[in-house]
């Protein structure tokens, strides 16, 4: 399950705020607005942060009800919900806000209460009486007063919040957002008592952000310290880093590097086999061996899938899970006719089944056949060539479908020596743990 989901109203708004996430260590991907809504959930196993743009900043309020409608119900679940808004206060604010409330109480069928944070201090946009301020002045006082498109008459967000919702928004002022922290606990917990629907928080910094975002968890029986307040789920009104204020809050912050990573081997040959064998020896692996089918060296799919799947969820964040026709002597099968072609397609298979279930961070594939194969199943065109790790064996990354982007080595069986498979999963490693830090990008087939 992905642990946040963002809906933006633009593009940049969603890159920026994905970028945000990345930096905290949660994988993240955007989804653009030719995503089609029901494959949004097609990205849980493979990122933590999903950020989806509904570019509906300048739309008529029910047409962005109904975009943050499908995309919360699309994503749905996650541990964080996000609406992310312009820090300048353009766009539709309050439909958007009152649309994810409505989704959400549905969802998780209890009371959902808003944290509108929307400073973003990196940027120069700060939140003080309510107000929101860029460079230190209103924005009504600013060019965004004269905006062709969306010109801004007024800096009060809770004005701008109630602007085609029917929100109460009650306001936590400076004042007690550095003040004393059982005070700034008690007011957020008396505003949630009192049946608000939304928060809005006063902030200069960061830090202020992350105070708000733990008092609001404080308040409402989340976090430690807990007062007497109703117990609530939160979602984020923000401009980025307030979602990932409450993320961090919330614990959601610091993920692992990375996910295991698996490796499919089709190979028989003896170098394979002590290669295997030095991986095993070497690195923390777990090991898995197909299930057969009768009277067969081809695997059975559906017997094996669940091995696989098991191993994988057992395993820890940079552990290897080795899928091997393979490993010693003891599993060498005679192949009957047919079955050479047979043998390759059904681990390719395996792969799709298996990451259509988990996450892994990275795919290592020995024989060209399997590699061949694999690439079938998950829709890919091919690799991206970063480089090689020895003479015939490449590192790169899948080119498009579904898994476009997942870092991926291959080689043939009888390429390198007894170290060669070691060299290439510690290439792997290293592509994991880059990525884990990037944004991906990614649109599905049909337009919204």
């Amino acid at each position: 399950m992905a642990r946040v989901l963002v809906v933006a109203d633009d593009l940049t708004g969603a890159n920026a705020c994905a970028a945000g996430f990345a930096r905290e260590g949660l994988r993240a991907v955007t989804l653009g607005q030719h995503a089609q809504w029901g494959t949004i959930a097609e990205f849980h196993p493979r990122f933590d942060t999903i950020v989806v743009t509904t570019d509906s900043r300048h739309l008529p309020p029910d047409t962005v009800r109904e975009r943050v409608r499908r995309a919360v119900r699309a994503g749905w679940p996650v541990e964080l919900l996000s609406t992310r808004v312009d820090t300048t206060l353009r766009g539709n604010l309050g439909p958007a806000t009152e649309a994810m409330l409505v989704q959400a109480r549905e969802l998780a069928e209890g009371p959902v209460v808003a944290l509108c944070q929307v400073a973003h201090p990196a940027a120069e946009r700060v939140t003080v009486d309510g107000h929101q301020l860029l460079r230190g002045e209103l924005l009504e006082h600013t060019e965004l007063a004269h905006d062709p498109r969306a010109p801004v008459d007024t800096s009060d967000v809770a004005q701008v919040l109630r602007r085609g919702s029917d929100l109460v928004v009650g306001s936590v002022p400076l004042r007690l957002v550095t003040g004393a922290t059982e005070d700034l606990v008690a007011e957020i917990a008396r505003l949630v008592r009192d049946g608000v629907d939304v928060v809005v928080a006063d902030a200069l910094t960061e830090e202020h952000l992350d105070r708000v975002a733990a008092a609001a968890l404080q308040a409402t029986g989340a976090g430690e310290g807990r007062s007497e307040g109703v117990s609530v789920r939160w979602i984020s009104v923000d401009a980025g880093p307030g979602a990932l204020a409450l993320a961090r809050a919330l614990g959601l912050g610091s993920s692992a590097p990375t996910q295991p990573r698996l490796v499919v081997s089709g190979s028989a040959t003896e170098l394979t086999r002590r290669q295997l064998a030095r991986l095993v020896a070497e690195r923390p692996c777990r090991t898995v061996a197909p299930v057969l089918r009768p009277d067969s060296a081809v695997p059975d799919v559906d017997a094996t899938v669940p091995r696989v799947v098991e191993a994988v969820q057992a395993a820890g964040p940079d552990e290897i899970v080795v899928l091997a026709t393979v490993l010693d002597d003891t599993d060498l099968r005679t192949l009957q006719d047919g079955e050479e072609a047979e043998l390759p397609a059904a681990l390719g298979r395996c792969t799709r089944r298996v990451l259509q279930e988990v996450s892994v961070d990275g795919l290592f594939t020995t024989g060209g056949d399997v590699t061949a194969a694999v690439l079938r199943e998950l829709d890919g065109q091919g690799i991206e060539v970063e480089g090689e790790v020895v003479p015939l064996a490449v590192a790169g990354e899948v080119v498009s479908g579904p898994w476009a982007g997942m870092p991926v080595v291959t080689k043939g069986g009888l390429i390198g020596d007894d170290r060669t498979t070691i060299a290439c999963l510690d290439r792997l490693d290293v592509l994991a743990r880059a990525r884990a830090r990037s944004v991906r990008s990614a649109a599905s087939r049909e337009p919204l």
